[in-house]
């Protein structure tokens, strides 16, 4: 058994990294996909809530740099539903529905020679737009931790509702009759997971049709990370995984391939700053297209312009984002700008 670690905050609370799992209070069933280990409010309305991630992942990409951006969001996605049990008295039995997201990557953390992980640590504050016995909606501002240094930041916009109120929300954002099957999407052929920057092939999301900028949503019920509990309808993360893979494949072939002869192909594009509106449900049995076009806003020279990603069932969007690729961030040395973008 690994000693029991502690940070002490400013108000005198030993804030512990490496506590038994939360699961209930963030709604999953594998304690290896529960991220969170303590939480303490530090100020009205603020907190800091310890952070602990696997060394590896079956999809999400820990690392010393801090790991990809949706191992950040989802991260920041179970801090605001154990928070909002936790302090805010939002009933366990109530569903949460993710509203929206908006995240941004600074630089990486300062390099270690200490071969432990660096501690990572969410500060995080919660504004609450509504409540009662019913419903509670809410918004958070995350800045990510790692080693004590900012390196991005989350925002994120929820409700909970009791089990009633649910149900009517699932009936006025369903379709009134069975979605018709999209042209072509029985010819759909799934991509690699090279191609998409996974690691293995159950994580792809995106199945390619006659159009190179459309995919067709592959959907696994049984994948044990967007499939750890039973779901009604089509995960918010899979929907995100499914829009940042298409973004991924989108900056990878703008990109091209290498021009020196026998040289590797440039790192796949990873996520660097976004904005997403989740604007209906998606049902589990009827199909999905992803689209992907070049936005018109302007962004750094290394990612170019942003893209406009959405997923569409029967007609009806169901999210859509301005989400930015581009390379790695490089480290810099400590005079250099390292403002999140």
């Amino acid at each position: 058994m690994r000693p029991r670690t502690t940070r002490t905050l400013p108000t005198g609370r030993d804030l512990a990294s490496d506590a038994g799992a939360l699961r209930a209070t963030v709604h999953k069933r594998a304690a290896s996909e529960v991220f969170l280990t303590d939480a303490v409010e530090v100020a009205d309305g603020r907190f800091s809530v310890a952070v602990r991630w696997p060394r590896e992942h079956g999809l999400y990409r820990p690392g010393p740099d801090g790991g990809d951006l949706l191992l950040w969001i989802e991260t920041v996605r179970q801090a605001g539903i154990h928070l909002s049990h936790r302090f805010y008295g939002v009933p366990m039995h109530h569903p949460f529905v993710l509203a929206g997201l908006t995240f941004a990557a600074g630089l990486p953390p300062a390099p270690s020679r200490d071969a432990r992980p660096a501690p990572v640590t969410l500060d995080i504050v919660v504004r609450r737009e509504a409540q009662d016995a019913r419903r509670t909606a809410a918004s958070a501002e995350a800045v990510l931790r790692v080693g004590g240094r900012d390196v991005g930041r989350v925002g994120l916009r929820w409700q909970a509702v009791d089990p009633a109120r649910y149900a009517v929300l699932r009936r006025r954002n369903s379709p009134p009759k069975p979605i018709a099957a999209v042209p072509g999407g029985a010819d759909a052929v799934p991509l690699t997971a090279r191609a998409v920057g996974r690691a293995q092939e159950r994580d792809v999301m995106l199945a390619a049709t006659r159009d190179d900028a459309t995919w067709m949503l592959r959907l696994d019920t049984s994948h044990p990370v967007f499939f750890d509990h039973a779901c009604d309808h089509i995960p918010g993360m899979a929907l995100l995984e499914a829009l940042s893979q298409a973004a991924g494949v989108t900056a990878a072939r703008r990109a091209g391939p290498p021009t020196a002869h026998g040289t590797d192909p440039a790192p796949h594009p990873v996520l660097r700053s976004g904005t997403v509106a989740f604007e209906a449900f998606g049902e589990l049995d009827a199909p999905v297209t992803v689209t992907a076009r070049t936005g018109s806003g302007q962004a750094p020279a290394e990612g170019g312009p942003a893209l406009c990603v959405s997923a569409v069932q029967g007609g009806r969007t169901l999210v859509r984002a301005d989400l930015l690729c581009g390379p790695a961030p490089r480290r810099t040395g400590a005079g250099d700008a390292g403002a999140c973008r």
